[in-house]
């Protein structure tokens, strides 16, 4: 059976809880996306009551870790990571969390998408250039793989918590809003910065003092491109 949802985090939670007693039918989890399939399809409703249920019990039962791999795995760009968590949860229910420790196809899945997110969120945790806008926002613009906003907008709220911080995801045309004790997220086809004046000149000087910091003899391309790999170049100051 195939089986869609409304794509929210909640509406996948109600999703492993509607399908625990007939788990060995579930053969795709995809998002309903308003089109008509020749596969057999059963859409699931959103849920909160039930989404809270399985919720409740990852954090009781599974541990605050666990918790955060089922949410960073649902922001990978892997088609299969719907299927993938909804298999794991269903197995962790019996198993606890050495399901994670099974050579089972979407156990392993699960685990390679919430590793590859985690590693690229912590990658733009130091690569995300922010900018001085006129309005006195600090704006980062950046264009990673996956969905890592939601783990990299509260890291800079940490760090910056006296400034108002909006973040830009050019692939998904997805900003996140900090600032005030508040954080949100809003979909926005095309930003256009109003940068400070002196904000081109800051710029000028960060390449000047990254050029001379190189030393030249030791310059190893393919080790850069190990830490820094290239469809991170375009936003990056030092690299245009």
């Amino acid at each position: 059976m195939h089986y869609l949802f409304d794509g929210s985090f909640d509406g996948l939670m109600t999703l492993v809880f509607e399908t625990y007693r007939k788990k060995n039918e579930v053969e795709a989890v995809s998002e309903y996306m308003g089109a008509d399939s020749l596969l057999e399809t059963c859409f699931i409703a959103s849920d909160v009551a039930k989404a809270s249920r399985i919720k409740g019990f990852m954090a009781r039962s599974l541990g605050e870790e666990f918790v955060f791999m089922v949410k960073a795995a649902f922001l990978s760009r892997r088609e299969s990571r719907f299927r993938a968590i909804v298999r794991t949860l269903h197995l962790s229910c019996g198993m606890g969390k050495a399901a994670l420790d099974l050579l089972d196809d979407s156990v392993l899945d699960f685990v390679a998408c919430q590793r590859e997110v985690q590693c690229e969120a912590h990658r733009f945790n130091g690569l995300i250039r922010l900018r001085q806008m006129r309005d006195g926002s600090m704006l980062g613009v950046f264009a990673p793989r996956n969905n890592v906003l939601p783990l990299i907008l509260p890291h800079f709220t940490e760090r910056f918590p006296e400034e108002r911080l909006l973040l830009y995801d050019e692939n998904r045309r997805l900003a996140g809003l900090s600032g005030e004790g508040k954080t949100e997220f809003f979909e926005v086809a095309v930003i256009t910065p109003q940068e400070t004046g002196d904000e081109a000149e800051l710029r000028d000087l960060w390449r000047v003092f990254f050029d001379h910091l190189a030393i030249r003899e030791r310059v190893n391309p393919r080790l850069q491109r190990q830490h820094l790999p290239k469809y991170t170049w375009k936003n990056l100051t030092e690299m245009r």
